[in-house]
């Protein structure tokens, strides 16, 4: 695809009933290897880091109250005739209700107002807010499906993805999968008692505010759009700490800058309607990522 996403919902683990556990705490961190620019020989790396915290709040037993904070950043070279690097960061807050609605349907619900920017100075024109809802259709204790949408107003117009998924737990516990697509794909078998491999993909796309103008004239925003396939080695390091090493390649990655004024009609999952904009920069090649994670999880029964 053109454009892919994820949106991340692994911090909603209670959607998926059969999971006998919910990650509260998630670090993760990313690194590539110089990537050369597509009509030059400059080269960028790319840095990320990204930090996740889920607050579970119970009202009762089909009501809980989801709550959290998540934050990234990355640092990459936007243009090959550029000597610094630009560090682009979101901050999103996370409001929302999961509801037990009957025995086989369960709802959440997830408002999602963020700043997303080179934090060179915060504005209005960083603002973003979204919203999250899915419905879990249990067909049995092993087996959800999911069923649902995401919509954001990014810097380049609105975005509406229609989701589509399941969560599949293997009567013995050892094959787990997760899919929600069209941005995630997980599936991982446990080899021992404490150590599971896996694969997982990942398609994301965010918009970034550019206080700081990188061309003339000034005003510009970047998108950042990524396919991403890992395989990876998961270590249960105690009772709540989880640690993941990945290794990946990206099918396709790309940080586009636009002037602020070339936007999208709609942007409906990976299809733009009245697109028309010039890009200003030069995409670097694909290349290896190495990426790892650290979860702090909360088992219940």
């Amino acid at each position: 695809m053109k454009t892919a996403f994820a949106i991340f919902l692994g911090f909603f683990a209670l959607t998926a009933n059969a999971q006998n556990y919910i990650d509260i705490a998630r670090f993760s961190y990313g690194n590539t290897p110089l990537n050369t620019f597509e009509i030059t020989s400059e080269q960028t790396k790319v840095e990320e880091f990204g930090l996740q915290l889920t607050f579970p709040i119970v009202l009762n037993e089909k009501t809980i109250v989801l709550t959290g904070i998540s934050a990234d950043r990355s640092r990459v070279k936007l243009d090959p005739d550029f000597t610094n690097h630009t560090a682009l960061n979101k901050v999103r807050l996370q409001l929302g209700l999961n509801k037990v609605h009957s025995e086989k349907w369960t709802g959440t619900y997830v408002l999602l107002p963020s700043i997303a920017s080179d934090f060179e100075k915060v504005t209005n024109d960083d603002f973003q807010i979204g919203l999250l809802t899915l419905l879990t259709f249990t067909k049995n204790k092993n087996l959800k499906y999911k069923f649902g949408f995401y919509a954001n107003a990014e810097k380049y117009g609105p975005l509406f993805v229609p989701l589509l998924g399941l969560y599949y737990l293997s009567p013995n516990q050892k094959f787990e999968s997760t899919l929600l697509l069209p941005g995630q794909a997980d599936f991982n078998y446990q080899l021992a008692k404490n150590t599971a491999l896996g694969i997982n993909f990942d398609g994301m796309t965010s918009s970034y505010n550019l206080q700081e103008s990188i061309y003339i004239p000034k005003g510009q925003y970047v998108v950042r759009s990524s396919n991403e396939l890992y395989t990876y080695l998961q270590f249960e390091l105690g009772k709540s700490l989880v640690a993941k090493t990945k290794l990946g390649y990206s099918i396709s990655r790309t940080y586009k800058v636009f002037d602020n004024d070339d936007k999208v009609d709609l942007s409906l999952s990976s299809f733009y309607f009245g697109d028309n904009r010039t890009q200003l920069n030069t995409n670097f090649e694909k290349g290896a990522i190495f990426k790892v994670e650290l979860l702090y999880r909360i088992h219940f029964d």
